[in-house]
């Protein structure tokens, strides 16, 4: 089994940031030896913005974008053809293809998502005609208030 769990470190000790990290961890037995591979952890925060965002703006954006591109998945994959962070595959006919690069924490580090994130942002406002970031964190900043 292999999972990825997000610590801190503590002195020379490694701690869960949550009890969700915790849970993965207990599913590893006691008392064995596992190989542990440290990066610096990406912003759980403004990976859950990001994808928040998109899910926001196809539900309450301009209806030819939920409608060329109805789930966050598709949409972010557009985002990032047209923002340019793909990767190149080359098929044997000569043909170059450009794909969505990996967002996974391990594979687009903090300064990169940041960048693309920036990127994406110009590109939805220009899709929507306004930002929708401010809006959508105003939204989700009342939800937490009335929850509470």
């Amino acid at each position: 089994m292999t999972a990825t769990i997000q610590m801190q470190r503590r002195g020379d000790r490694l701690e869960c940031t949550s009890p969700i990290w915790a849970d993965m961890l207990d599913q590893f037995p006691q008392g064995i030896d596992l190989n542990v591979k440290i990066t610096r952890a990406r912003s759980v925060r403004q990976n859950a913005t990001y994808w928040g965002l998109l899910g926001w703006v196809i539900t309450n954006g301009p209806e030819w974008l939920s409608s060329q591109w109805p789930h966050a998945d598709q949409l972010s994959d557009a985002l990032q053809l047209e923002t340019g962070y793909v990767r190149q595959i080359k098929l044997a006919n000569g043909m170059v293809y450009g794909l969505p690069e990996s967002k996974s924490f391990e594979e687009m580090p903090q300064a990169k998502f940041n960048a693309y994130f920036e990127a994406a942002q110009i590109k939805l406002a220009e899709w929507c005609g306004y930002d929708p970031l401010p809006i959508y964190l105003t939204v989700m900043a009342g939800r937490r208030r009335m929850a509470a």
